[in-house]
């Protein structure tokens, strides 16, 4: 039996401490051409898939090893592994291709380069963009106040001690998401299975509108209940008497599978520890990184941060064009040249 719905909310929305961490460092050398070097590190138990959607297949160079923690006394299954993925990049664009394509189920990262001439300076611009992890399709807007965003916007990097008032508040922040707009969200993706059945089986309208008179009533139950089996929405259809054909059972189970694949997605990506670095040319100028080292720009955010809405972290720098400082001085001296052999 599978898990049941509450099971699979507290499971895949949680954003509080979890036994199930799993570490992920990307890192991006960008080059002042635009081309990059991009390296991702992933543990998984699995190394044959991966959140991301990428490997050999398409043109990812591999290497794995073992995590030694996970092999000292432990079963062949429960070994952990770190499995280390490189692959150049002519732009931005091209990673972009391959790393934000629109997906319900997979990780997505949007990669921005911008290089621009200001005479004086050269200045480089680059940025990488964690689109939100939650892909339930339930707006937040009733939900997740400003305030409660500005407060995530502002939460410090993973692992840095925060004061007890914040520590408070994002305690009932993770509750409000969990128990409050995540049962809601699961609840109005599974109410849209309910429909869809009744609309593909073309059954007149008054059984739509039945179910949908009932809908309130279906999730106060829900609710209390506390613990109900997976199939749990189709079966409400059969105790309002909605006469679907015979087929609909396994066209639910279907539909549901979609769903659930959109729930282990946001567990996997939103129980990770994410490692984010990229290295950049020149000068720095602007960032929004945890810590910097030299030409090394870090983050280590907190998976809340990109849980609900997309979070970017970018670097400028910038070079001194020292060609266009003699330019300038040539032109200042053959101009002070004609203004004074004018005068004479």
């Amino acid at each position: 039996m599978k898990p049941t719905i509450n099971i699979l909310l507290s499971i895949a929305l949680t954003v509080a401490i979890s036994a199930c961490e799993h570490k992920v460092a990307m890192e991006t050398n960008v080059h002042t051409d635009g081309s990059l070097d991009k390296t991702i590190v992933i543990e998984t138990e699995d190394t044959t898939k991966n959140f991301l959607g990428i490997g050999p297949q398409n043109g990812w160079t591999i290497s794995t090893r073992p995590l030694q923690d996970s092999v000292k006394g432990k079963n062949e299954k429960d070994k952990k592994w770190e499995v280390t993925l490189q692959k150049k990049f002519a732009s931005a664009e091209e990673a972009n291709a391959e790393l934000a394509t629109p997906s319900d189920t997979l990780f997505r990262v949007s990669s921005k380069f911008e290089k621009k001439f200001r005479w004086f300076y050269s200045y480089l611009y680059y940025s990488d963009t964690y689109h939100a992890i939650n892909r339930m399709t339930f707006p937040t807007y009733d939900y997740v106040t400003k305030e409660d965003y500005s407060f995530i916007e502002r939460l410090p990097a993973e692992g840095t001690a925060i004061s007890k008032a914040d520590s408070l508040h994002l305690s009932e922040l993770n509750k409000k998401i969990i128990d409050v707009y995540g049962l809601r969200a699961i609840f109005e993706a599974q109410f849209a299975l309910d429909v869809k059945l009744i609309e593909e089986s073309n059954l007149e309208n008054r059984w739509l509108d039945t179910l949908k008179k009932h809908k309130e009533n279906i999730y106060d139950y829900l609710v209390k209940k506390q613990d109900v089996k997976d199939d749990f929405m189709f079966t409400v259809m059969d105790s309002l008497g909605i006469p679907l054909p015979p087929n609909s059972k396994s066209r639910f189970e279907e539909l549901y599978k979609i769903e659930e694949a959109k729930l282990d997605f946001i567990m996997d990506a939103n129980e990770g520890k994410y490692t984010h670095v990229i290295n950049m040319p020149w000068e720095v100028v602007r960032t929004n990184a945890g810590s910097v080292v030299g030409n090394k720009f870090i983050w280590n955010p907190p998976s809340i941060k990109f849980l609900l809405k997309d979070h970017t972290m970018y670097v400028e720098t910038r070079r001194l064009n020292y060609w266009t400082l003699l330019v300038s001085a040539g032109v200042i001296l053959f101009t002070g040249y004609l203004f004074f052999r004018k005068r004479t």
